[in-house]
């Protein structure tokens, strides 16, 4: 061993410049460092009698600078700087330093790129001329910018801006999708697997050849599978030495990928594929300094992808949810944060994000946690492990920056991600086998929600005692499980923020569940969240925020005292971005609002005050008493009405639906006369000849398109008054953009206006047209036609081709571009000089107009008329007494059976219908019915709420309710409860109401019609009176007669295919 290492007891004190070393050496050859384990262990040939005057190290295989002491007269004159820069800076490649460092120790450093030979310049681009000094912070700092700038590519200091990886992410979602077919979840887990990789080695925690670098250079002269062969077995083994897996349960930070199978080998087939990703990350460049966002997004990029849900039901919980939740909590040191169900660990990661390095220390490569994150999750097999895997992975990237500032700390970190995230995997139970009590200061989860399988679990809980004594509230669902579990962990005056569906806030047997919740916790908030607020599913779901009560002494006894505060009750329509798989940012954000307005509640329970109307203040006895925790039951449809969450209810009486159908009359024979007009005043016709849009002397097709799919337009999209607009497939625009580099706008201008149209889509292909007349983008999906004959006007010309989709049969197979509708024929008029006559085109363009607006007027009111619009017989002439009678006193509802599937009719095949939410046609045929007779029925799921009378013998299933008048009362005519109930019904259903009545998903289950009043006419003893229903029944018909042939002669003229063109 060197002897000035061992007097100055360098090897087990060296000098510490943060987590670095520095060996102010000088005496010790580099054959004698690496004997003594301060530079890699390996053949340093005629190098090894080097002796370097000072070394800055991170570990034993990473020199971060190699540093040489010159007197200022050796480094006087240009040439005798470079001949002391060249004596050191063989010694400097051969360690793999980052900087070498030559310097008088005084008035002159240089500081030289190793990898290059050059001088490392400032970010001004002037040789650096900074000062060195070990001991002193500005080195420290300067010496990490140069170990994030400086490389083989790059000889200057950049300014220190974060990367954002998630279009990397996007485009090898692509990549691995198209080729495997795997699920978005295992494309998000190979994707993170080679990020940690390409991290670790940017990083310098994998060197030589476990590093980045070198597994690419290795194509040079290995096979692809060859290459992919060596990280399976070399390099991934490498990065569970620096992770070690949990001795508890197994896992680490990588555990199998698309390419690398279960068993840790390379999966064949894959090489080219593993190759074309590790090209798209060497050109991405160094992940160093990861943008904030992307630690947050990046998994939501992938999962939100997924339609699929894990066994337990669990979904996907939107980053905006997280992080409204997030900021309704208040985090202390000390704190015990758990999350029992924590999926990829995104409550417990996003509650620290922010503030890192103050919940976190680093001191002698330890970590020093200051608040203690706990996730549980359940797995058996490698699949449902993943999850954890998943979770800890994404614990190193939120925690990139510190690791990067300590990377010698690898050891450590890997400690706090197991100790941090845990699998449990003894019980089907998971978390729910652990009693716990009064051991966490906060909860924040969204647990698992369905009721398949919960039995199963109650089973097991029933087999154990000590289960048995800690579950005692019998919730229903897996979600009614860890709910008691939540209230049981909680420490008294701990937290817990919930995410939680309608099920248990509103079953009846979950009553005694709601009882124990209140009597243990204080209820602090009821949010209500819209629907499709998450990915895979239009679950109806809450955030419930808790308290636990403390026990007060009283008179000698502890006891838990009653809630005296309000409940903080929010109504959220939007949550800030669509609430579709692209999750868009919108302006609107109620849950937002609701987060602002909860924190100032929680200063001040008893004295908040708000004029918001999606706020409510509710009295704990109003909870106890309509027993529904279902807050958004609470607003009334008045109230819903002005928040614009309900659409107002069209109630018509005789004569105003009358007045309607007269005016609908008198606006449409105005235009009828307007159109005979038209018909009688043409005179002159010139002749016609016959050409198509491939006349290249006429016409000219645009076709310079921009590759951009909706994702990065939307990215683009601005508000500026300049902003160009883009058109796809669709008619309406899609995005607006500033000006692309490189790539103008199609000109338009109202002098030379061009036509486009859809080229792709079975529904669009040759139609969607639109006229423009200032500068535009199209995408690949359309197509733009320009006429090249001032005379030949375009609006013509698209009265000429506006029904070549029918006449051609474009679609999606034989699409309308340019080699397709070079064949659609138009007829050009010309005028006795032989010219195109532009006159004529002018006098067809006015008659168009007329039928254009003929048509339109048709459009508004079979709209007006197919609407919502119902009829009231309330204020008619009739003289009958109505009385609002409850529901439930006339009618017994039940529900249909849920076996009676399409499958099951196959395995039961016979004549007797089984109706579903469909009214248009039964969903099987069996060989058995339920019902026999005349039945009032409603669809409890997609349009809920429509009724249909059954009859004859047949069953329903759970999408289908039927109302069965009590004790077999024969007052109570079908036919006029059917249309006095619809509207009622249809504004009780809840959920997504869609576009036009399009895409509507909403339910109507029995239980929501507890409350219902119907008016029924009733006889001078109150009771219905069945004569007048079946009088007014009658007339409900003539009316809806009426209302139905109108709708059916508007759509006539609506429809026609009307030719301007003189016959």
């Amino acid at each position: 061993m060197s002897e000035e290492l061992s007097q100055r007891d360098l090897i087990s004190h060296p000098f510490k410049m943060g987590d670095w070393c520095f060996y102010n050496i000088g005496s010790t050859t580099l054959e004698q460092l690496k004997r003594a384990g301060i530079i890699s262990d390996r053949n340093y040939g005629k190098l090894s009698n080097k002796r370097p005057d000072a070394l800055i190290t991170l570990s034993h295989d990473r020199v971060i600078a190699c540093v040489e002491y010159k007197q200022a007269k050796e480094l006087s004159t240009e040439k005798k700087e470079k001949v002391a820069i060249e004596q050191e800076l063989e010694v400097a490649r051969i360690l793999g330093a980052n900087v070498l460092i030559v310097t008088d120790g005084c008035k002159k450093t240089i500081w030289v790129n190793p990898a290059t030979g050059n001088r490392i310049l400032d970010q001004e681009g002037n040789a650096l001329r900074a000062g060195f000094s070990p001991g002193e912070e500005e080195t420290l700092i300067l010496l990490r910018d140069i170990v994030d700038s400086i490389h083989e590519g790059s000889d200057q200091l950049s300014p220190t801006s974060p990367v954002d990886p998630l279009p990397l992410a996007r485009e090898i979602w692509q990549d691995l999708w198209t080729v495997s077919g795997a699920t978005p979840e295992n494309c998000l887990y190979t994707f993170v697997e080679i990020f940690i990789f390409k991290y670790l080695s940017d990083l310098g925690l994998l060197r030589g050849f476990y590093s980045f670098g070198e597994l690419i250079k290795q194509y040079g002269t290995n096979s692809d599978e060859e290459v992919l062969e060596y990280y399976a077995d070399t390099i991934r083994k490498k990065i569970k030495e620096l992770f070690p897996k949990n001795t508890k349960d197994g896992t680490t930070i990588i555990n199998g990928t698309i390419f690398v199978s279960k068993d840790d080998k390379a999966v064949r087939g894959y090489a080219a594929t593993f190759k074309k990703i590790l090209g798209r990350f060497e050109n991405f460049g160094s992940l160093e300094n990861i943008d904030r966002d992307f630690k947050s997004r990046l998994f939501e990029t992938f999962l939100k992808q997924s339609i699929s849900k894990k066994n337990w039901g669990q979904y996907f919980t939107p980053l905006v949810v997280v992080q409204s939740i997030i900021d309704m909590t208040d985090i202390r040191r000390g704190m015990s944060i758990c999350d029992p169900a924590c999926g990829v660990g995104k409550f417990l990661l996003e509650a620290v994000a922010d503030k890192i390095d103050r919940w976190y220390s680093v001191n002698n490569n330890t970590v020093n946690p200051q608040v203690k994150l706990v996730g549980y999750d359940k797995g058996f097999d490698k699949d449902e492990q993943k999850t954890i895997i998943l979770a800890k992975a994404n614990m190193l990237i939120y925690f990139s920056g510190l690791i990067k500032s300590h990377p010698g700390s690898a050891k450590s970190f890997s400690d706090l991600f197991n100790d941090t995230f845990l699998l449990q995997t003894n019980s089907i139970l998971g978390t729910l086998a652990y009693p716990i009590n009064d051991e966490y200061d906060l909860i924040l989860t969204n647990p698992p929600y369905v009721m398949n399988g919960s039995g199963n679990l109650k089973e097991e809980i029933h087999k154990d005692a000590e289960l048995s004594k800690y579950y005692t509230a019998n919730g229903l669902g897996i979600e009614g499980l860890f709910l008691e579990w939540i209230v049981n962990a909680l420490k008294e005056g701990g937290k817990a923020f919930i995410v939680l569906p309608d099920g248990v806030m509103s079953r009846r047997n979950d009553k005694n569940l709601r009882e124990y919740v209140r009597n243990h916790c204080t209820i602090d908030a009821i949010i209500s969240l819209p629907i499709n607020t998450f990915y895979s599913t239009d679950k109806k779901t809450y955030v419930l925020a808790l308290t636990k009560k403390e026990r007060q002494r009283t008179d000698g006894i502890e006891k838990l005292q009653p809630q005296s505060e309000p409940v903080f009750a929010y109504l959220c329509s939007e949550i800030g971005e669509t609430r579709d798989v692209y999750r868009f940012p919108i302006e609107q954000n109620d849950l937002q609002t609701a987060t602002q307005l909860f924190n100032m509640y929680k200063g001040s329970k008893s004295s908040f005050k708000t004029d918001d109307p999606r706020c409510k203040l509710l009295d704990i006895n109003t909870l106890i008493e309509c027993d529904d925790w279902c807050v958004d039951r609470l607003w009334s449809d008045e109230e819903k009405v002005n928040l614009g969450i309900k659409d107002p209810l069209n109630m018509l009486s005789i004569d105003e639906f009358a007045a309607s159908m007269q005016g609908i009359i008198e606006s449409l024979n105005a235009l009828k006369c307007s159109l005979e007009e038209v018909a009688n005043g043409a005179e002159y016709t010139p002749e016609m000849r016959s050409t198509t849009l491939g006349n290249e002397a006429l016409f000219e097709f645009v076709t310079n398109s921009i590759n951009l799919n909706k994702v990065k337009l939307r990215e683009l999209n601005t508000d500026s008054l300049e902003a160009i607009p883009v058109y796809s497939a669709q008619r309406d625009v899609i995005a607006h953009i500033n000006e692309l580099v490189g790539k103008p706008p199609i000109f338009a201008s109202p002098e030379e206006p061009i036509l486009s149209f859809a080229t792709n889509g079975d529904g669009s292909a040759g139609r969607n047209f639109v006229l423009h007349d200032k500068p535009f983008y199209i995408s690949r999906d359309r197509i733009g036609l320009r006429s090249k004959d001032e005379r030949m006007m375009i609006d013509y010309i698209y009265l000429q081709i506006k029904d070549m989709k029918e006449l051609y049969g474009f679609n999606h197979s034989k699409k309308a571009n340019r080699a397709n509708v070079r064949r659609v024929e138009i007829a050009v008029p010309v005028n006795p000089e032989g010219l195109i006559d532009a006159d004529f085109q002018r006098s067809i363009l006015e008659n168009y107009a007329v039928i254009e607006e003929l048509q339109s007027a048709s459009v508004k009111s079979a709209n007006v008329l197919e609407g919502e619009v119902s009829l009231d017989l309330s204020e008619s002439s009739f003289e009958y007494a109505i009385v609002d009678l409850p529901l439930l006193d006339l009618f017994e509802t039940e529900k249909g059976s849920s076996k009676l599937t399409r499958g099951y009719g196959f395995d039961n095949s016979g004549s007797f219908p089984v109706w579903s939410a469909s009214s248009k046609a039964p969903l099987t045929m069996i060989d058995t019915y339920d019902y026999e007779g005349r039945y009032l029925s409603w669809s409890t799921n997609g349009f809920a709420g429509l009724l249909m009378v059954l009859e004859g013998r047949f069953s329903i299933n759970g999408d289908r309710g039927v109302l069965i008048p009590k004790r077999g009362r024969g007052d109570l005519d079908l036919d006029y409860f059917k249309y006095t109930l619809e509207p009622i019904f249809r504004q009780l259903a809840k959920g997504r109401k869609g576009d036009n009545g399009e895409n509507e998903y909403t339910k109507l289950s029995p239980k929501m019609l507890e409350e219902v009043r119907v008016p029924v006419p009733v006889t001078v003893d109150g009771l219905p009176d069945l004569a007048a229903q079946e009088e007014m029944a009658k007339c409900y018909r003539l009316l809806d007669s009426v209302k139905s042939q109108a709708i059916a002669e508007l759509a006539e003229v609506r429809d026609v295919s009307v030719s301007p063109m003189p016959q």
